[in-house]
């Protein structure tokens, strides 16, 4: 298939950014919003980028992840599935072509400055020139906007610097004449005037090293349209009295003919001109990827997503895109469809910080953004917030106007088109609750690379995803829980749904020195262990199905904790550790090499017996003496600290007394005492600081956790005590979930 050729630099980057961005909000709207804040408009102007800089971040980090045509709809697609990223990318495309149009119809007030033209015309004639521009391809493109760029800001500052002469400084500025509801009004009115900060996005997959450009580029332009439009609207209150400046549509032109005559009016009007032209342009070029991405993942006919073979640019989905613009110039209230418009890119602004906070907090292996947005996950928190809030000001009528127009429509169309063609899930539904694994035959859709044998069992099945602290050190606990028996090592590597797996036919050079060091462990102890690396579209069915039929006993994982840029506690299972057939161990390496004291913490739990058999088989293989503590408070009575003991040591009587009477294991071992299992008691103020403090006199402590079903939504995302003792603990730890066949 042929790509699109990536060659953007960081300047034309930064130049069809602005171009996005600098239009109808900076020659049209300041007249129109002046009326609902005053003199403080250029405050709602800073206000809303403000509002947008989370979105900024949060796309720059996306597209850093997944540098592809397509922008959001890709980004949203892969997070929460086909039919999210169907509706947004629909959404999307309706909504810039749209924007688009407005641009194209917008300069209709300046071009009246210059001459008396048909506006219908006119606007038709821009059209076909962009598209055409579109076609011949983003270099064109990019060279036309840097011009128009360049020319459009060196005006505008000296425009600026021209008006200080004219500052009527005389004139008292009403702070908020209609209160801080007029200035959020005004805010959320003004905030489509950033909406395109972001649009450049969509053409990732065209700019070179998008990495450092994409970012970069979103973010400085973003800066530089912030300090203009904040300026310009300063300058604009402080010239203007409140009726020049009222509801007017070109205020530019009029500053211009201030500072310079009627020369001065008309380049401003021209100046104006291009830049709607230039916003108009930058719209197609952004929109028309959404069909041509969604055509590749199958949501779209086929012909969208052809290159053209000279040009190579998507044809088809640019006439499509100017199409549609032509209809919204010719037959729809232009006006109305661009605060739908509006309200949906508020949606989807807030379903990217969403976006990026289930793809790191689910630590989705795929996700390596080169770029990571600054403040997480404050500034994704804020944006959601912020969004949802000017969402809720544009009305409730509007929300329902945009459900209803480009909502519903973009989920039937998935119903009746997308559905057919695809069967991704999407990050959010591989992590959510999977009856599919637990109600339907498991199957395992292997890579060519592994050998992985289902026909034999394995007593342990270790899990390896890549970013272990010690694998070697996690793999000699599950030898030891193997107990001689067959010990299967899986590599998992997760990748997007939309990769071909047939992609990875050759080992990565760093698995072989991770199996190299693995059969060497195995040659020296003499453990039968096999070693296979699995790459999988489906991590959860991966595990699922490799404990199913390898008919395991234990599942060991390293304990992933929390890491640095994170607040949830890593769980790369999720949902599926309360359904797996078999008994889940969770490893925290601490750095211990020889492990020969075991501390075992009790609970007064059914499960006990069960962790004090596997901690007993440790000390077995590893020579170890093991300790059962118990922890009470440090206002406990006497009398309550000796019941507590005896709760303990009966607990251990009990499993001494089992071990005695075990028919399988009565030969060799009928001689033991378990003298080597002691009882202690600790007392203190808090439970997690006192066991921590005795974690540093041992080499391993062994815990028990309750599946994970019964617990609150706090402790499921932030963790529980089990969770931050794990964390703290100065020893090594496994924490066992135990295999309960009622669950």
């Amino acid at each position: 298939m042929k790509k699109i050729e990536g060659n953007l630099t960081l300047l034309p980057v930064i130049s069809i950014s602005i171009s996005a961005m600098l239009g109808s909000g900076l020659f049209v709207l300041p007249g129109i919003a002046y009326l609902k804040t005053g003199g403080t408009v250029w405050l709602a102007y800073l206000l809303a980028a403000v509002a947008v800089l989370p979105a900024a971040l949060s796309k720059s980090e996306l597209a850093s992840a997944m540098p592809t045509s397509g922008g959001t709809y890709v980004y949203l697609e892969r997070t929460f599935g086909p039919l999210v990223g169907t509706v947004a990318g629909l959404g999307l495309w309706l909504s810039l072509l749209f924007k688009s149009a407005l641009a194209l119809v917008g300069f209709g007030s300046y071009l009246e400055v210059l001459a008396s033209v048909n506006l219908h015309h006119t606007s038709m004639g821009l059209l076909v020139f962009i598209t055409a521009l579109n076609i011949i391809g983003t270099g064109k493109v990019s060279k036309a906007l840097t011009f128009i760029v360049g020319f459009t800001l060196l005006t505008l500052i000296f425009l600026e610097f021209a008006s200080l002469n004219y500052l009527n400084h005389d004139r008292v500025v009403e702070n908020f004449p209609h209160g801080f509801t007029g200035l959020f009004e005004a805010t959320a009115l003004v905030f489509v005037s950033y909406a395109g900060v972001t649009k450049v996005a969509a053409i990732a997959e065209e700019i070179k090293d998008p990495s450092k450009n994409l970012p970069r580029g979103i973010l400085l332009s973003l800066l530089v349209v912030t300090i203009l439009y904040s300026s310009v609207n300063f300058i604009l209150s402080m010239t203007f009295s409140p009726d020049q400046l009222s509801n007017n549509l070109r205020p530019i032109y009029d500053l211009g003919a201030l500072v310079g005559g009627n020369v001065g009016g008309i380049i401003l009007a021209v100046t104006a001109i291009l830049c709607m032209t230039s916003m108009a342009n930058a719209g197609l070029l952004a929109s028309s990827r959404f069909p041509f991405a969604m055509s590749r993942d199958h949501l779209f006919p086929g012909m969208f997503g052809k290159l053209n073979s000279r040009f190579l640019t998507p044809t088809t989905s640019i006439f499509a895109s100017a199409i549609i613009i032509g209809v919204a110039i010719s037959f729809l209230n232009i006006e109305i469809i661009a605060k739908l418009a509006s309200a949906f890119i508020l949606i989807i602004y807030v379903s990217e910080s969403i976006a990026v906070i289930v793809l790191r907090e689910t630590r989705v292996q795929w996700y390596k953004p080169k770029y990571k947005s600054l403040f997480y996950p404050w500034a994704q928190v804020f944006g959601i917030v912020s969004g949802l809030a000017l969402l809720s000001s544009l009305g409730i009528t509007v929300i329902a106007k945009c459900a209803a127009l480009i909502v519903i429509p973009g989920i039937l169309f998935y119903l009746v088109y997308g559905r057919r063609f695809t069967t991704r899930k999407g990050v959010l539904g591989f992590r959510l609750p999977r009856k599919d694994l637990v109600e339907e035959p498991s199957s395992l859709e292997l890579n060519p690379v592994t050998s992985l044998d289902l026909s034999e069992d394995a007593q342990v099945i270790v899990s390896l995803f890549g970013k272990e602290r010690s694998p070697e050190m996690l793999i000699e606990m599950g030898a030891a829980l193997a107990d001689g028996n067959r010990l299967e090592v899986a590599h998992l590597t997760e990748v997007p749904e939309q990769t071909d797996l047939r992609d990875f036919s050759e080992e990565p050079m760093g698995l072989g020195s991770l199996r190299r060091r693995v059969i060497a462990m195995a040659m020296q102890h003499k453990i039968p262990v096999t070693f296979d690396p699995i790459v999988s579209h489906d991590l959860l069915k991966s595990i699922y199905t490799m404990s199913s039929r390898l008919h395991s006993r234990w599942l060991m994982v390293e304990f992933g904790g929390r890491t640095r840029g994170a607040f949830t506690m890593h769980n790369p299972i999720g949902w599926l550790q309360d359904h797996l057939d078999c008994h889940l161990g969770i490893f925290r390496d601490a750095g211990v090499r020889y492990i020969r004291k075991i501390m075992v913490i009790m609970k007064d739990h059914h499960n006990d017996q069960m962790i004090i058999d596997t901690a007993d088989h440790l000390c077995r293989v590893h020579k170890a003496e093991m300790t059962l503590i118990g922890f009470i408070g440090h206002q406990a009575q006497p009398e309550e600290v000796k019941d507590k003991e005896e709760v303990i040591a009966g607990a251990r009587e009990e499993y001494i007394r089992g071990i005695k009477s075990a028919k399988e294991i009565s030969q060799g071992v009928s001689d033991y005492t378990g003298n080597h299992i002691s009882v202690k008691i600790i007392q203190g103020m808090d439970l997690i600081s006192g066991l921590v403090a005795a974690s540093a006199n041992y080499d391993l402590m062994v815990l028990g956790v309750d599946v994970y079903r019964g617990r609150s939504l706090d402790k499921k995302i932030f963790g529980g005590v089990d969770d931050r003792l794990t964390e703290k603990a100065h020893c090594s730890v496994l924490k066992i979930r135990p295999f309960e066949q009622n669950l």
